[in-house]
């Protein structure tokens, strides 16, 4: 895919408008103040886009996700110091997205004023990310020695489980622009080979080679170009990438220990959403984990971190709102019993077994519980 630079023209004050197409990615102003900056994202392409704002170091300031062509999103993110700041949209969801600037002027601001119980609700969840990224480097590392040691059945028995601690904190993994798509990006980030194809999926598809007769054009089929890559892969260039992802895990959970790593908040009270729409928008398809199909346990861990998420709110949302509440904890009970149908042993069923019609079934759960876990960020911040 060719990308074309990111643009801007003058549309007077406001909110700041972003026309993403599958080659432009135009914003109708190229500077702002300190202070919230909002943005009206319409999707002009035929592809779903996301866009995304970028500070320091390449760590996500805001995104907003899953726009469907002809769709519209927002996007509010706080910037409170004056600079240069990295936007970007990304037609397809993949590379690094069509990048441009954004000027921000005025005097430095502080963060708006946070209610003290949401910031010690995301304190303790912060907490929760912690031990979840110690389990992960704990379980990578077992996983990495399987691999390297060559014993490929004890990998693949540990593929899903290694996972599980990944997904249920993705909300603050995808923080980082770069270790994320490092250890999680598919095939399909690839630009069809263009780019590195890293991480758990790139030795994914060495545990599970792909074959012939699964290249098609459905979200969870194989495409000839990845089959065609696939023929490169060799045990030695897998331990290769097998170490890195050792390396990248590791490198997350030392960044999310450090005394002054900020979550924003916005992110966090939008978390459980954003959770239950990885699911909607981009696994229930069976995309995920193409070749393994261990997608299940990737679903049951992101309603692990949604409820999570949830229930260090539950008490802000209970006191505004308690019949939101009570919908709330039926719907994750729901969609919990949706995903328990197929568990099987310590694990769950090959999602290749799970028919059109029963993950149309547990599709529709998941979208009624995102419609509902909407309404908790204005909720809760009080907006």
């Amino acid at each position: 895919m060719v990308l074309s630079a990111c643009t801007a023209k003058s549309s007077g004050t406001g909110d700041i408008a972003v026309t993403s197409t599958d080659s432009a990615c135009e914003l109708s102003s190229s500077s702002a103040s300190t202070g919230t900056v909002t943005f009206a994202v319409a999707n002009n392409g035929s592809k779903v886009t996301e866009f995304y704002v970028f500070g320091k170091h390449n760590r996500v300031l805001g995104e907003v996700e899953n726009i469907g062509p002809g769709v519209t999103g927002k996007l509010v993110v706080e910037i409170t110091e004056p600079g240069t700041y990295e936007t970007a949209c990304k037609p397809g969801m993949v590379g690094n997205g069509i990048r441009g600037t954004l000027e921000v002027t005025g005097e430095q601001k502080s963060k708006s004023d946070v209610p003290a119980d949401v910031e010690q609700a995301k304190a303790r969840y912060l907490d929760y990310v912690r031990g979840q990224l110690d389990g992960l480097v704990a379980q990578t590392t077992t996983f990495v020695a399987a691999v390297k040691s060559g014993d490929l059945a004890a990998a693949r028995a540990q593929f899903g489980l290694t996972r599980t601690f990944y997904e249920r904190v993705e909300p603050v993994a995808e923080s980082f622009a770069d270790l994320d798509p490092a250890i999680d990006m598919r095939w399909d980030d690839t630009e069809d080979g263009k780019q590195p194809f890293t991480g758990f999926h790139r030795i994914e598809r060495f545990l599970w080679p792909p074959q012939q007769s699964q290249v098609g054009e459905d979200g969870d089929d194989i495409s000839q170009a990845d089959l065609d890559n696939a023929k490169t892969d060799t045990a030695a260039l897998v331990n290769v990438e097998a170490e890195a992802l050792l390396g990248n895990v590791t490198a997350l959970r030392d960044e999310v220990r450090k005394s002054d790593f900020a979550f924003e908040t916005q992110s966090f009270v939008k978390g459980p959403q954003a959770l239950v729409d990885e699911i909607a928008a981009t696994k229930v398809g069976g995309e995920e984990d193409r070749y393994s199909r261990t997608d299940l346990w990737d679903f049951a861990a992101n309603i692990d971190g949604s409820e999570t998420l949830i229930a260090e709110l539950q008490p802000m949302i209970t006191a505004k709102n308690a019949p939101l509440m009570d919908k709330i904890t039926g719907q994750f009970q729901a969609v919990r019993d949706a995903i328990g149908k197929y568990r099987q042993g310590d694990g769950y069923v090959s999602y290749d077994t799970v028919t059109a019609a029963q993950r149309k079934e547990l599709s529709d759960k998941i979208d009624a519980l995102s419609a509902t876990l909407s309404q908790v960020p204005d909720l809760v911040l009080g907006q």
